[in-house]
């Protein structure tokens, strides 16, 4: 069976999770989902060359590699090209981000 859709998400490292929302930071879970996973309250912006996503959803808990899942067009609507990576934005800072990025559609 596939998925209805398939969503745009950002699952983060403790490192960027402190880089974005503060020193000693904790996701706070709001919906619990399958395997222990949960999406949290906190919300990011994905900024690439030519475009900006606003409150994507963070998925925790916390991972090794932060990684983010981008949906269908979002590759286009943010200008991403091979190497360039993209920026995520927090309350507390931002993280550059080149590895982990995955489009789907």
């Amino acid at each position: 069976m596939s998925k209805p859709h398939a969503p745009r998400f950002v699952r983060l490292g403790s490192v960027h999770i402190d880089a974005l929302f503060g020193a000693a930071a904790q996701l706070q879970p709001r919906i619990a989902i399958s395997g222990g996973r949960f999406v949290a309250r906190e919300r990011v912006s994905v900024v690439g060359r030519n475009g900006r996503l606003d409150g994507v959803a963070v998925v925790g808990p916390a991972e090794d590699n932060s990684t983010v899942r981008l949906g269908p067009g979002d590759v286009e609507r943010l200008g991403l090209d091979a190497g360039g990576g993209l920026l995520l934005v927090g309350p507390c800072g931002e993280v550059h981000l080149t590895d982990g990025i995955v489009a789907t559609g």
